[in-house]
């Protein structure tokens, strides 16, 4: 694959990387350093503050607003195009809206009905330890 610029990341990639070391955490910080342009949107940013406060995690809005300040710090904003791929889990079509807006070649999941997908308007769908591979040209 060539060079991925830029990249949109899902829900489950970045509860994982804010939440715990392993491979998630490594892509955030290839974009944290500068490899990779994240993009995000403002429904995907309020899904993130939904899962990151459902009982499951159960996190605060004062524990879940420094997960938030870093994501808008790191990642462009854009306005997803409407999308209506993903039938099974509707709010999976943000991230393909975002990816088509953002002119991005990736998007990085950990998501079955998104992975299944795997390329949506010539934008492949990979797990997070394949765009720490390709970012780091291994």
């Amino acid at each position: 694959m060539s060079k991925i610029e830029r990249a949109v990341f899902d829900t489950n990639v970045l509860i994982s990387a804010y939440l715990w070391p392993g491979t998630p955490r490594h892509a955030l910080e290839l974009v944290r350093a500068g490899a990779v342009e994240l993009l995000s949107a403002t429904p995907a940013v309020e899904e993130l503050v939904r899962v990151f406060g459902y009982t499951k995690f159960g996190l605060t809005p004062k524990e879940i607003a420094p997960f938030v300040d870093d994501l808008l710090s790191l990642a462009e904003i854009v306005v997803p195009v409407n999308v209506e791929m993903v039938s099974d889990d509707p709010s999976d079509n943000v991230f393909l809206g975002i990816a088509v807006q953002g002119n991005c070649q990736v998007i990085v999941s950990g998501d079955r009905h998104l992975l299944d997908l795997e390329r949506f308007r010539g934008i492949r769908i990979i797990t997070a330890s394949e765009f720490v591979r390709i970012v780091r040209g291994r």
